[in-house]
């Protein structure tokens, strides 16, 4: 019996190397007869011109699909002047998409006067409905449409420059296809046909680090000014979309400080300096305008959904706030919850508690206590990993689909992610690890001609640096209990990490 598994197994292994070699030689011959005929620029143009069409299927094809409101978007909805048709809750809040909404006012209290990238965006969008159908009516497909344009040049930049590492027909088929794989996968498109700032989050975030890359090769000098200067412009679409991103201005201007070393001339170092100052402006000026992102809601769940939640002591904890240790029963607890222990604008809890604390002594607290933190961090990541909002359908009620049920064409990512992806920190740290071996190799100040691994270390760094400022946000004035709400681009700068890292070792290893 042994010696025929023993047989059995010598087989199976000789016809595992047998199908690899065949495997090998198909590529060989493959790479053979497109040598010295790949191009990363047409082959990501093949891509992108696939991954429109995927795009319009999801977003202008019936079924509609889009993402239900869960009532977090009122305010960019009255600053825009749109409305709803109906007041039923159960058909505008969560559990289906809205494809039609009202131009009209119903209520002169309802009008916001709120002022950021999205809302202009989704203002345009108003603006072009009306001048082509006249009907005092929004469809919110018209800001798909103008998110879709936005982001068709955008996911090609990063295709392409994904590409562009490697030389080979197999690979760059193999990484382009990863590539929209993620960045096109239903979880992120179909907030195009919806009021959430993710659209405008995903698009810039993709420009920015597409544009930022891009310095990797040598060019000229007029050139890079004006990669810098659409740099720029995304950068302020993705700095200017919500308060939160407030404090990414900052990170791209130190991004901008690294450009400096990269050409010895005067012209191209004042051209930095000037970026680095108005990436700067920028940041203040949207953290100074911008509406707050959190509540008092928000300020309740930051100590008891984070402060308390990571204690190991509530009691102890509560004392270093000037809190009776009484309020220990509160950990844990949240407005959110079906029978909430208590909502945050319960006159019990005004005085003693919330009114002992505010958001600089929760970021004190954790200042002291960085292990706290590194555990929210944790929770933080463990959450993001699924972006899509759970509790909201894709699909409209006329479908005749069960309330907030999800679409599952092209969801490859998301699904993976979600089910079967490590949530773990150690998971961002193996990344950071990563990143590091495959592109710190001499890794220099010094101008030098090939740029390629000190530019691209210096961007993925960046992406790091916006994964840890958004979670730390999010924990400082929310604890865990509105993850989903603010920490896309944590979800987002972890797809970028893994797809750059993903190609790179592909081409390291050379197996396809």
């Amino acid at each position: 019996m042994k010696i025929e598994n023993q047989l059995k197994s010598t087989k199976l292994i000789k016809l595992a190397i047998l199908f690899f070699q065949n495997i090998k030689k198909i590529r060989n011959h493959i790479n053979k007869r497109m040598e010295g005929t790949y191009s990363p620029s047409l082959f990501a143009l093949v891509v992108t011109f696939f991954l429109a069409i995927l795009t319009i299927i999801m977003l202008f094809i019936p079924n509609y699909l889009g993402v239900a409101d869960d009532g977090s978007v009122t305010k960019i909805m009255n600053a825009s002047s749109i409305y709803y048709l109906q007041e039923d809750p159960e058909d505008i809040y969560n559990n289906y998409f809205v494809k039609t909404y009202s131009n009209i006012m119903l209520n002169p209290q309802q009008l916001s006067s709120s002022v950021s990238s999205h809302i202009l965006i989704v203002k345009a969008a108003v603006f072009f409905d009306d001048l082509i159908t006249h009907d005092r009516l929004f469809d919110i497909r018209f800001l798909a449409l103008i998110y879709t344009m936005l982001y068709i040049p955008a996911i090609y930049l990063i295709i392409k420059l994904a590409c562009n590492r490697v030389k080979t027909f197999s690979e760059g088929a193999v990484i382009g296809i990863m590539g929209g794989i993620i960045f096109s996968d239903v979880a992120y498109i179909t907030y195009f046909n919806s009021f959430y700032p993710e659209a405008v989050w995903l698009i810039s975030m993709l420009y920015c680090i597409g544009l930022a890359m891009s310095f990797q090769g040598k060019r000229t000098g007029f050139t890079d000014i004006g990669y810098l200067l659409c740099f720029l412009f995304a950068s302020t679409f993705l700095i200017s979309s919500k308060r939160q991103c407030a404090i990414i201005g900052i990170i791209l201007a130190l991004y901008c400080i690294k450009l400096l070393f990269i050409r010895r001339h005067l012209y191209w170092r004042i051209v930095c300096v000037l970026a680095v100052v108005y990436l700067c402006s920028v940041s203040i000026i949207s953290l100074v305008n911008l509406d707050k992102d959190f509540d008092d809601t928000s300020k309740f769940h930051a100590m008891t959904r984070g402060v308390l939640f990571s204690s190991n002591n509530p009691a102890s904890t509560l004392a270093e706030f000037g809190i009776q240790s009484s309020y220990e029963m509160l950990t844990d607890a949240s407005s959110y919850d079906y029978l909430p222990l208590v909502k945050a604008n319960d006159l019990s809890i005004q005085k003693g508690f919330l009114d002992q604390y505010s958001i600089p002594d929760i970021a004190g607290y954790y200042t002291r206590h960085p292990g706290k933190l590194l555990k929210m961090v944790d929770i933080s990541i463990k959450s993001c990993f699924d972006i899509r909002r759970s509790y909201c359908g894709n699909y409209e009620k006329s479908v005749g689909m069960p309330e907030k049920a999800k679409s599952i064409f092209w969801s490859t990512w998301s699904t993976f992610k979600s089910t079967s992806a490590p949530k773990t920190i150690g998971f961002l740290i193996i990344l950071v690890i990563a990143i590091f071996i495959l592109f710190g190799k001499k890794y220099s100040l010094r101008p030098v001609e090939d740029r390629r691994s000190t530019v691209l270390l210096d961007v993925l760094l960046v992406v790091l640096l916006i994964i840890l400022s958004q979670s730390i946000i999010t924990i400082i004035n929310s604890g865990d209990a509105e993850m989903i709400q603010h920490c896309f681009l944590i979800s987002l700068g972890m797809d970028i990490i893994t797809y750059f890292v993903f190609s790179e070792i592909i081409h390291r290893l050379n197996i396809l």
